[in-house]
């Protein structure tokens, strides 16, 4: 049996109820959304990415598998991948991402192109937490790291935002290098959470 997203006050609780923590905690960012002048190079393209109806009418990115690849090459053996469960390729294709969104959120969220080899190199989409608008996920290829690709498309999406939803939410594991990305840009930290917690079987 297992218990996920427990807050501090809630985990002697759960550990008197026979639940262990797991090892990963995290925590909720936000902050207020805003307008950026947010410049980016022409040797970039920036697109939303966009969504269609699939023959059992659920809905898929159109460009599911480039986003799966730009994902896998971004986390691929990292904290979040490993709490995901997410070790292939197969693994980080996008499903359901859209059935948890809206055309604003579709809209600001963004899809970063190399235009030399038209490669997918970064993505920020966008879902509805609890009617608040959220990052389900921002990844950026680790060649482009350091190019301030993360800051502009949270900048793009605050602006994007700005007037329909009020704060712009993300959810951060402890220990993520990302967390000074979002110290900088302003976004104010929630309380900790121990990400799940499990009855061990003997």
């Amino acid at each position: 049996m297992r218990a996920y997203e427990i807050l501090p006050d809630q985990v002697q609780l759960y550990a008197r109820a026979g639940f262990w923590p797991d090892e990963f905690r995290c925590r909720w960012m936000q902050r207020p959304t805003e307008y950026f002048h947010v410049n980016w190079e022409d040797s970039l393209r920036i697109e939303s990415p966009e969504v269609e109806v699939t023959e059992a009418g659920g809905k898929r990115f159109v460009l599911a598998e480039e986003i799966a690849r730009c994902d896998f090459e971004s986390f691929r053996g990292g904290l979040d991948a490993t709490r995901r469960k997410q070790f292939a390729l197969e693994d980080f294709v996008p499903g359901e991402d859209p059935n948890y969104s809206n055309e604003i959120l579709t809209q600001a969220s963004t899809l970063v192109f190399d235009n030399t080899t038209d490669q997918l190199i970064a993505n920020c989409r966008l879902c509805l937490q609890d009617h608040v608008a959220a990052v389900y996920s921002i990844s950026v290829n680790p060649a482009y790291r350091g190019k301030g690709l993360a800051t502009r498309m949270l900048q793009r999406a605050l602006t994007t935002l700005k007037g329909t939803y009020p704060l712009l939410r993300l959810y951060v594991m402890e220990g993520n290098v990302a967390e000074s990305v979002y110290y900088n840009l302003g976004f104010k930290p929630g309380v900790q959470e121990i990400q799940k917690m499990y009855i061990p079987v003997d």
